[in-house]
């Protein structure tokens, strides 16, 4: 169990090279973690959350919706990864029809209907840009031997269709989902219910047509919360950018996995050529595509070290 704060968000996007706009609301997601109290959405400036081993058949994720001008956070529970129902489906197709969104900073989920115009549709959103996923072709969850896709599989962020983080069924084929039911046909237009109902309705409610979306793992807030005081290593991966992520490009380029353009955003190229490096240098199983000490050291690449701060 751990406290975390907005001084913590801070932490992360720093440490990832994120490069965030000023907005009203911000979604950050936390693969393998949970609100220890799922039923409590209030904003406040300490959130209290606890580890959670991601099972694909309950949610076991969080969605925190932060105000960063206000430095509050509202949690809410949610599931980032597929339920095993739509992956063993996938299975015997290769994969399709099942993903899972890897880590990243996602800038544009706007307002919009979820299956527009059927019965389900519900005001939520929409994510129609391409993105980074993986594919499981052989087995119930998703690691570094399954396959990488950049595409847009209309995934979106949505309501959950299932009551509690106990729930064995959620609806997420890829999607981002928030506990809780919403308000569509298929339902008799009831009103939204759960955790769902308070996060659409608070961002439904500000100004901005498109949220910011940072997605990472459960450990990664723990660790920043842990280490306050020491320094600690940051990490380049998708949606990073700066001048870091220019010295990566460069360095990739000199050893020729890299031929795209200098430009400091560590896109769908970047990825790519951080992947393929990582498989030539340390294996098949080691391309998470995620530039840590390691893949770093091995491109004699300097990454930014940071004094977490606890303010």
């Amino acid at each position: 169990m751990f406290r975390l704060k907005s001084s913590h968000l801070d932490m992360l996007i720093k440490l990832n090279s994120f490069k965030i706009r000023n907005d009203d609301i911000v979604f950050f997601g936390l693969r393998g973690c949970l609100p220890v109290d799922e039923n409590d959405y209030s904003f406040t400036e300490e959130l209290l959350l606890d580890n959670a081993n991601i099972n694909y058949t309950n949610p076991r994720c969080t969605i925190i919706q932060w105000r960063l001008s206000e430095h509050q956070a509202a949690a809410f529970p949610a599931s980032t990864v597929p339920h095993k129902k739509y992956i063993a489906s996938s299975l015997e197709k290769l994969g399709q029809g099942a993903n899972q969104l890897m880590t990243g900073y996602y800038c544009d989920y706007r307002k919009g209907k979820h299956k527009a115009g059927s019965a389900t549709g519900h005001d939520a959103f929409r994510q129609t840009a391409g993105r980074p996923i993986r594919r499981t072709a052989d087995d119930f969850d998703y690691d570094n031997d399954d396959r990488v896709e950049f595409t847009n599989p209309n995934d979106n962020l949505h309501a959950a269709w299932c009551q509690s983080i106990n729930s064995d069924s959620y609806a997420s084929a890829g999607c981002q989902v928030i506990v809780g039911y919403p308000k569509c046909k298929s339902r008799g237009s009831l009103a939204a219910t759960g955790a769902w109902n308070i996060f659409q309705k608070n961002a439904y409610a500000v100004n901005e047509t498109s949220f910011q979306y940072i997605l990472l793992n459960g450990r990664d807030a723990y660790k920043v919360v842990q280490l306050v005081g020491k320094e600690v290593d940051g990490r380049l991966r998708f949606g990073s950018n700066g001048d870091k992520v220019t010295e990566l490009q460069e360095a990739l380029k000199a050893r020729e996995f890299y031929e795209g353009i200098i430009d400091g955003d560590f896109g769908k190229r970047t990825l790519n050529a951080v992947m393929e490096f990582q498989e030539k240098v340390f294996g098949p199983m080691e391309d998470d595509g995620i530039v840590g000490p390691n893949t770093a050291d091995a491109l004699d690449l300097k990454l930014l070290r940071i004094t977490i701060e606890d303010r």
